[in-house]
């Protein structure tokens, strides 16, 4: 019988963690680091890379759902990011839900580009609600996302609420004139 003794990840000196962490890129210790356990959470919460992490630029990275589900459990407590950009990920709006009730908890990401997904009307309604609540995000970017006129409707609607939003970026979608005529009647107000 040996007298060994077995260590794991978990019982490692935060000092220790940290060298490790220093060898990780910012998608890792965000994706498969971050959430793991409370122990980690708070070492990583105090980790100086984490906390200088501002901006996160995954576009035509195609993270998948699980990985757009990880990001979203991110945001929901995230003090430090500030932009994000995830164009051109295939999202759709079964993932996008994730991602918009992370938004609607989130107080510190100002700048958030969804360009080129497909979202489509439902998930518009999902990030009309989240903007009703969120009161930081200035930047949205909605471009070429299938985004009708009922999908309008919900994002009109929810910017007669929100006051921080300057800029929403709502290029080549399908609206048409009712959809163009819900964020006129929202402009006015």
């Amino acid at each position: 019988m040996s007298n060994q003794s077995i260590t794991t990840f978990l019982m490692l000196p935060v000092e220790l963690v940290y060298r490790i962490l220093d060898h990780q890129d910012q998608t890792t210790i965000l994706f498969s680091m971050r959430n793991v356990c409370q122990r980690f959470n708070s070492i990583i919460d105090t980790y100086y890379r984490y906390q200088t992490f501002t901006t996160l630029d995954l576009r035509e990275n195609p993270i998948g759902d699980v990985g757009v589900q990880h990001l979203a459990n991110v945001l929901r407590n995230n003090t430090t990011l500030t932009a994000l950009n995830l164009a051109w990920n295939k999202i759709e709006y079964v993932v996008a839900e994730h991602l918009a009730d992370a938004l609607e908890h989130n107080t510190t990401l100002t700048t958030l580009c969804l360009g080129f997904n497909k979202i489509g009307d439902v998930a518009a309604q999902y990030f009309g609600n989240a903007l009703r609540h969120n009161m930081t995000l200035t930047t949205l970017n909605l471009g070429y996302n299938q985004i009708e006129y009922v999908g309008a409707q919900y994002l009109a609607a929810a910017l007669r609420h929100n006051t921080t939003l300057t800029a929403l970026h709502f290029y080549h979608n399908q609206i048409g004139d009712v959809g163009a005529n819900h964020f006129g009647l929202a402009l006015r107000h």
